[in-house]
């Protein structure tokens, strides 16, 4: 099996980057602030907490809307059907702060693009997603089985904290034959070409073996990324 970090977008249809500029307390320590604001999405099934963002990215610059819905068709979110979906918003504090952006900048170099920012206008979709188990429920990734979004997309974890089992990223051929898996580490993005992969995220549990004690919590919050060209 190829190992991950050895990737290519190109070739496999899939690259695992580490993403330094956001690996740091200080930076978790605002990812916590942010994503404990989150609330479910409102016509939401799944009850994840959930923020989004829509914008522009134009040379080099990014230009944020107060756009806060969301909706994919039916074939590719059967739980959600085709339900327009309204998340929090990420605040534009977060968006504008230098390390977000620093991130945002790295995942948008990491897929080549034909044409760079101040030559082709591209739309940018942020979901802020946290996963956040408890000992009555787990945190069940939307939707559950292997998927396919419509879109490009990288996913970078932002946070990590507590005795947490599952989470696990998992990647398929279209034929839903099982190909890589990865536990992604806090500073650690995966970027998915949608039209030769499927992928998931397995379901996340509070881990109350040895040692755990009632006041424990866990939380696992992830950015994903999607760039899109305008006009193609």
């Amino acid at each position: 099996m190829k190992r991950l970090n050895n990737a290519s977008i190109e070739i496999d249809g899939f690259r695992l980057d580490a993403f330094d500029v956001i690996n740091d307390a200080a930076y978790r320590d605002l990812v916590e602030a942010v994503y404990g604001r989150f609330e479910p999405g409102k016509n939401a099934v799944n009850q994840l907490c959930r923020g989004t963002a829509w914008g522009a990215y134009l040379a080099d610059q990014f230009l944020w809307s107060d756009r806060t819905t969301y909706s994919l068709p039916r074939e590719v979110q059967p739980e959600e059907g085709d339900r327009i979906r309204e998340f929090s918003e990420i605040p534009k504090s977060f968006l504008l702060d230098p390390r977000t952006e620093g991130a945002l900048r790295k995942a948008f170099e990491v897929w080549n693009h034909e044409k760079k920012s101040n030559k082709q206008l591209y739309q940018v979709q942020l979901s802020a997603i946290r996963y956040e188990p408890s000992v009555s429920r787990p945190a069940l990734p939307s939707p559950i089985e292997p998927h396919q979004d419509l879109v490009d997309g990288t996913i970078i974890v932002l946070n990590k904290r507590g005795p947490m089992v599952g989470g696990v990223s998992r990647l398929y051929g279209l034929d839903g034959t099982p190909l890589y898996e990865i536990d992604l580490a806090v500073g650690e993005g995966l970027s998915i070409r949608d039209k030769v992969l499927k992928h998931q995220v397995t379901i996340m549990t509070l881990d109350t073996s040895a040692g755990w004690r009632p006041s424990d919590t866990a939380v696992r919050d992830v950015l994903l990324v999607r760039y899109q060209a305008v006009g193609r």
